[in-house]
């Protein structure tokens, strides 16, 4: 008995220090990342929302609230809160630009290729799957496209989510954040 607590409370720190790890993550404090700027306020010429869910070995992991947000402007890719719902805000000039996981990731701080995502470097047995609007997609997962209401699902595993979870964009809380628009 003394070994299956002692096991659940190993498995539950080290869960812990994941999400701290991940909710922790460093951003760039308001110089250019990708092409993007950190704009004294939201940009709206351009605006829709996209969504990324990350799973790691069949968890789910959250994206910090306010990533891309710093005390003094806002990056054209943002969050608000811990929904995963990405908020794409640019100026006009920026209306042919398509943005990507990837420019996401840099506002983040953080690596998205085949053998890091986020702050999990994948080891021997490990890959990376990538879901786009449900279904796999097997390119860079760098290079997904955000358009409006896209729905990206990175998984590092074993084991997967098949099929990852589909997000409801009529959720009233989504539709709260996101507007029900696009």
């Amino acid at each position: 008995m003394p070994l299956v607590v002692g096991g659940i409370f190993s498995v539950a720190l080290v869960a812990l220090l994941v999400l701290f790890k991940v909710q922790s993550g460093t951003q760039i404090n308001g110089q250019p990342v990708a092409n993007i700027r950190c704009d004294a306020g939201e940009q709206l010429a351009v605006h829709y929302h996209a969504h990324i869910d990350l799973i790691y070995r069949g968890s789910p992991v959250t994206i910090p609230a306010q990533t891309g947000i710093t005390g003094s402007c806002f990056y054209w890719m943002h969050t608000h809160q811990t929904t995963g719902i990405i908020h794409i805000e640019a100026p006009k000039d920026s209306a042919n630009r398509q943005f990507t996981t990837g420019d996401f990731f840099a506002v983040w701080n953080q690596p998205l290729t085949s053998r890091r995502v986020a702050t999990f470097t994948l080891g021997k047995g490990d890959q990376v799957k990538v879901w786009v609007d449900g279904k796999p997609y097997t390119g860079d997962p760098a290079k997904v496209v955000l358009r409006s209401h896209t729905q990206v699902v990175i998984e590092v595993g074993p084991p997967f989510v098949d099929p990852p979870p589909a997000f409801n964009w009529t959720d009233p809380t989504v539709v709260q954040e996101a507007g029900s628009g696009g």
